[in-house]
């Protein structure tokens, strides 16, 4: 397990050097709001076409090529960055790194949940999504620095020679469980009426991620008036925060709080957090009600965690995973895009309203089946 959270932390700091700077890239080598998003709608979109076939190779031939294959293409697309110019290259690029990206999430999230422990099952799904976010907010704080000093093709250079060195890393993964289930028996795991409902309510909820990919960077430069190194500090510390957050919610599922009260505290804050987020031009209470969103956006990690553990057998978790990876990713994507050309056309608070209203209408989809949702409840002592 201490592998598999050597490689996800090591993976996520590294991709985020740079990750949430790209729009700001993008648009200093002269490429569009429209051709923005399109870009990071084909990174996020791969999961729509490759997940549930990278879960499923997962569980018959366990994680080492998965991984080696992913960290090989991210060291690619960061050496494409530093290349090339033209968006015609660039399509092509993203759609490696977006692959790579997609291999080692969907590889290293499989193997938490099929070895994670079970009868503390709130921490253990706390301290693996806080190791992750915490790596992303020193990637993102150190990125800023770094990016500042050296500007982006020195850093991709970088990015790309350190995620090259953690191949080496890869090599000893050994499988979990090894799995040959038909395809029939994932589609029946995944065809039900709770699955479905848990399934709409992701995709209303995560729709803010593009959001997040395509307008934040923007929207701090350009609404708040932020340095590169601003813009990182701004974005790196909330999600320390997150990922404190994100391990506080994991031990209250462990003392017994309802995972329906849970999504609904998650919903309310990370919808009305991200909305009065956008819509002020003061950069502490910004900062502040940024604070409350990630609070919300911890507390629905663990719902989702939860969620997929309890509804899906766990020797098909890599595949069934991989399917609800498409559901959040997929809805990512479509967010970026979207989101990506309403900002440039209109602003960056028009997409932040949108995706905020998005996370707020997932509440009358938890309620109508909560019952449903109260995953293991009868075995835990009750807030």
């Amino acid at each position: 397990m201490s592998l598999v959270y050597f490689l996800y932390t090591s993976y996520t700091g590294i991709l985020s050097f740079t990750y949430f700077f790209l729009p700001l890239y993008l648009m200093q080598i002269g490429i569009n709001g429209n051709q923005i998003g399109m870009l990071l709608f084909i990174f996020t979109a791969t999961a729509l076409f490759t997940s549930f076939a990278v879960g499923c190779l997962e569980d018959r031939f366990g994680a080492r090529g998965n991984t080696v294959c992913g960290i090989l293409l991210l060291s690619l697309f960061f050496g494409g960055l530093a290349c090339c110019n033209s968006f015609t290259a660039l399509l092509a690029i993203f759609f490696l790194g977006g692959l790579g990206s997609n291999l080692i999430r969907i590889t290293m999230n499989a193997l938490f949940l099929k070895s994670h422990d079970s009868d503390r099952q709130g921490r253990e799904i706390g301290l693996f999504n806080f190791s992750y976010q915490f790596s992303m907010a020193i990637g993102i704080l150190g990125g800023g620095l770094l990016l500042t000093r050296f500007g982006f093709r020195i850093v991709f250079i970088l990015s790309s020679a350190a995620m090259l060195a953690l191949t080496a890393f890869a090599f000893p993964l050994r499988p979990v469980t090894v799995s040959v289930a038909p395809v029939s028996r994932y589609l029946r795991d995944l065809t039900n009426k709770k699955v479905f409902l848990f399934s709409v309510a992701l995709v209303f909820f995560y729709l803010h991620w593009g959001a997040e990919v395509a307008c934040y960077a923007p929207f701090l430069k350009i609404n708040l008036g932020l340095s590169t190194a601003g813009t990182g500090i701004f974005m790196g510390l909330p999600i320390l925060f997150l990922a404190y957050s994100t391990y506080f919610f994991g031990r209250r599922r462990d003392r017994g709080i309802s995972t329906v009260r849970l999504a609904i505290i998650a919903i309310v804050c990370s919808g009305v957090g991200i909305i009065l987020f956008s819509i002020t031009t003061c950069t502490i209470v910004s900062f502040l009600f940024r604070l409350v969103h990630e609070f919300g956006d911890a507390a629905f990690v663990i719902f989702t965690y939860v969620g997929i553990a309890h509804l899906f057998p766990r020797d098909r978790l890599g595949g069934t995973s991989g399917s609800m990876y498409v559901v959040m990713v997929g809805t990512q994507a479509l967010g970026a895009w979207i989101f990506s050309a309403i900002g440039g056309s209109y602003g960056y608070v028009l997409p932040y309203l949108i995706a905020g209203a998005s996370s707020l209408s997932a509440i009358p989809i938890i309620l109508l089946a909560q019952a449903h949702y109260r995953f293991g409840e009868s075995t835990q002592r009750k807030m």
